[in-house]
């Protein structure tokens, strides 16, 4: 096998690293955004029952009522936070991906850099080789007379 070969095969095994960190980064990013939505759910949800606990409290309830509002606001402010923390843990795990990726983004492009030296490098010694075969046919055919 050729240097260039191995080379090759040494980028596309780097290439195939790199979109595999992509899209390992991709679904990450996107299971932040969807929890991020789940949160904005969620506070939007506690918003909307403040509002009501408020026009409840300004009209006087019971408090029956009063307990089922508290005790409702303590799950859905527990149910925030355990959403707060998983983007927390979520954001992680992006900037993890993010960093991965990058440092397969990098090492591919070293190899590709490689491939394309070792390309020039085959190239030159090609030409090398031919203009010395060149050169010794022509002293070859001097030699003879032929030319």
């Amino acid at each position: 096998m050729t240097k260039i070969k191995r080379f090759q095969q040494l980028e596309k095994i780097a290439e195939n690293a790199r979109d595999k960190a992509g899209r390992e980064l991709g679904e990450a990013q996107d299971n932040h955004n969807k929890e991020q939505a789940q949160l904005e759910q969620l506070t939007g949800f506690f918003d909307e029952y403040r509002e009501r606990f408020n026009s409840a409290g300004a009209t006087g309830m019971n408090a029956r009522q009063l307990g089922d509002f508290r005790a409702f606001f303590r799950q859905l402010d527990s149910a925030i936070e355990a959403q707060r923390q998983t983007l927390v843990d979520l954001g992680v795990q992006v900037t993890e991906r993010q960093t991965q990726w990058i440092e397969k983004h990098q090492r591919n492009q070293s190899l590709s850099q490689a491939v394309v030296q070792v390309q020039k490098e085959e190239l030159l010694q090609r030409n090398k080789r031919e203009q010395k075969e060149q050169d010794e046919r022509s002293g070859f055919t001097g030699k003879s007379g032929w030319g």
